[in-house]
């Protein structure tokens, strides 16, 4: 049985499902080269096919995650395209007159005719851009999703099934892992389907939902916080997450009070405790004499106590102490540390990329548990975990032909066939490498095939990596490749919690202090760690182990193939550029290597 999933709203992406294992997954950004790309993401799917080997004429069933998508925010691609100008200018011409003046404000008006912005031309917006939020037009653009998707695959409309979007995160939580356990699932985000947040049970592969709110407003704080401090919403909250633990707590306590006002637990749900006109405008007021690392140290506080006090109320309400956590607010890695220290939880499980890019798996994994119902299907045998996140793209190019064809051996060393040794050897020389190898990673974070390395000893290689390759803000860590049989000597991981995917942040220990000082966070000494395996990415595993053998260190400082604002770099073409607009010092092309003279 071949599943697609789709999700086509921002951070699009597809999945591909064959007998009940996900065997190839895309992110629409790596292909169109605008971060966040919303829309039906046709690149993405015709490479998931084209990985399985398999044509659209094999799809039995097609799940469309999310049934209520703006069509305003779509046709514009908001969060993709939206610089802070632009967020600002969304909250000053629109909402505030909506809100405080009671004004009728055509949102498609403000920004239609926006320049450089890549608008959507694939589905069919006729008369549904008259509204900001219309359920009656959200439901006849879906009609119009599933339409474009029948012509575009050449099916029925019969085998498409649209699924809530809230549902696609929970299913994606629980299904990813191998040791399913029942226990409490968990979602929070911007918005969903129904909620920005909401609590259900998992028993026996059986899926029941508890409760629900649109008060859990979690993530739009985080949001409009990022946003009052100069940053995009929906992109840059991980800059502020890294910003906090500089704060003092002299600044953090000026702004902690105003924060723990708004929001309450009651029972299941998160709701206001102090219901503000906007959350926006209010924040903006109260916040106009506070430093801004004091308010961005405050909102994390926040954001991880009320986190807590959730789950400890989910615990006491439900009686089960194993919490599956999903949506946007769940790749708050820190957020996540802090609650998986809560002696009341017996086990946290978040998926990596656990935002809106992994509806798309969340899309297959769904449907196929229907249908097991269905069918009577044993799901635990039928329905398989994700094991690693190579499912993207893959090179077909000969790389020695494509250095070749563009002439890359005139200006730079070229080598084929290198060994793990040799690149080893100059990473504990000091040299920064760009690894473009085998197929890509899917989801948010390089997880090796699409990375730059580098000597996680060296403290200043952060300003150099920073500086002359990520251009990025000074203040934000990198993070760390550990080898499994090393992890202890690194982190603190009392709960064995997953640490393949970095999607989880641990407590470093005083080796790691030393010999990882480019590598964690450089005031708390956290550590975004990929705890790595050698049958997970054997190539990428050796590398590390030849490292070890030079350096004592089983570890590599490792931040993803890209400059910034730009999607992870996907393919030799996008390898090249980075090594052209930066100063990385080698790239790895598969089995070949360019090194600047």
């Amino acid at each position: 049985m071949i599943i697609l999933g789709i999700h086509d709203g921002h951070d699009a992406s597809a999945a591909l499902m064959v007998d009940g294992k996900i065997v190839a997954a895309n992110q629409q950004e790596r292909f169109s080269k605008l971060k966040g790309d919303y829309g039906l993401p046709v690149d993405a799917i015709k490479n998931c096919f084209k990985l399985a080997k398999l044509s659209f004429g094999n799809v039995d069933h097609v799940s469309l995650a999310s049934k209520t998508l703006n069509p305003v925010l779509l046709r514009l691609k908001r969060n993709a395209n939206f610089s802070v100008s632009d967020w600002i200018k969304e909250q000053e011409d629109y909402w505030k007159p909506v809100k405080f003046q009671k004004k009728k404000v055509n949102y498609w008006k403000l920004f239609k005719n926006s320049k450089n912005f890549k608008q959507d031309k694939i589905y069919n917006y006729d008369g549904v851009l008259s509204s900001y939020m219309n359920y009656k037009i959200m439901n006849t653009f879906l009609k119009r999703r599933v339409n474009t998707i029948s012509k575009f695959l050449k099916i029925d409309k019969s085998k498409i099934s649209t699924q809530l979007h809230e549902d696609c995160h929970k299913y994606y939580s629980y299904y990813f892992f191998d040791n399913r356990k029942d226990g409490i699932l968990l979602t929070s985000e911007g918005v969903g389907d129904y909620s920005s947040g909401s609590v259900s049970t998992v028993k026996k592969n059986n899926f029941k939902l508890k409760a629900h709110t649109k008060e859990n407003h979690l993530a739009h704080i985080y949001q409009y916080i990022t946003l009052l401090l100069g940053m995009k919403p929906n992109q840059h909250e991980y800059k502020v997450m890294g910003m906090a633990p500089y704060a003092q707590n002299y600044e953090i306590k000026k702004c902690l009070k105003t924060f723990m006002e708004i929001l309450k637990i009651k029972k299941l749900n998160i709701v206001y405790k102090k219901k503000p006109k906007d959350l926006f405008f209010y924040f903006k007021d109260k916040f106009k004499d506070c430093r801004f690392d004091g308010i961005a140290g405050a909102l994390q506080v926040f954001l991880e106590l009320n986190l807590s006090k959730w789950i400890d109320s989910c615990i006491k309400i439900l009686k089960n102490k194993n919490i599956y956590f999903s949506g946007g607010v769940a790749q708050n890695i820190k957020a996540g540390m802090y609650a998986s220290q809560n002696t009341k939880l017996k086990n946290i499980f978040i998926p990596p990329a656990a935002g809106d890019t992994s509806l798309s798996i969340g899309a297959c994994y769904l449907l196929a548990h229907q249908i097991c119902d269905r069918k009577k299907i044993n799901k635990n045998n039928y329905i398989k975990p994700i094991n690693n996140l190579y499912l993207g793209f893959r090179n077909d190019q000969d790389p020695e032909k494509y250095i070749l064809k563009n002439k890359l051996n005139r200006k730079y060393i070229f080598k084929k066939d290198y060994t793990n040794k040799e690149v080893a050897k100059m990473l504990s020389q000091g040299l920064a490498i760009g690894r473009c190898f085998g197929q890509m990673e899917f989801g948010l974070r390089a997880l090796g095939n699409r990375s730059i390395l580098c000597d996680p000893r060296k403290f200043e290689n952060i300003s150099i990596i920073n500086k002359k390759i990520k251009k990025r803000d000074f203040w934000m860590p990198f993070t760390p490749t550990i080898l499994f049989e090393d992890r202890k000597k690194f982190i603190s991981n009392p709960k064995n919690l997953d640490g393949r995917f970095m999607s989880m942040a641990f407590e470093t220990k005083k080796f790691a202090h030393k010999n990882l000082q480019a590598a964690i966070h450089p005031y708390d000494k956290t550590a975004r760690a990929q705890i790595l395996k050698k049958n997970d990415n054997k190539e990428y595993f050796e590398i590390i182990k030849e490292f070890k053998k030079i350096t004592g260190v089983g570890a590599l400082l490792n931040t993803s193939l890209n400059l910034h604002g730009l999607p992870i770099a996907m393919d030799y073409k996008d390898t090249i550029h980075v090594f052209k607009n930066s100063d990385l010092d080698v790239v790895l092309l598969d089995n070949c290597y360019l090194k600047k003279k």
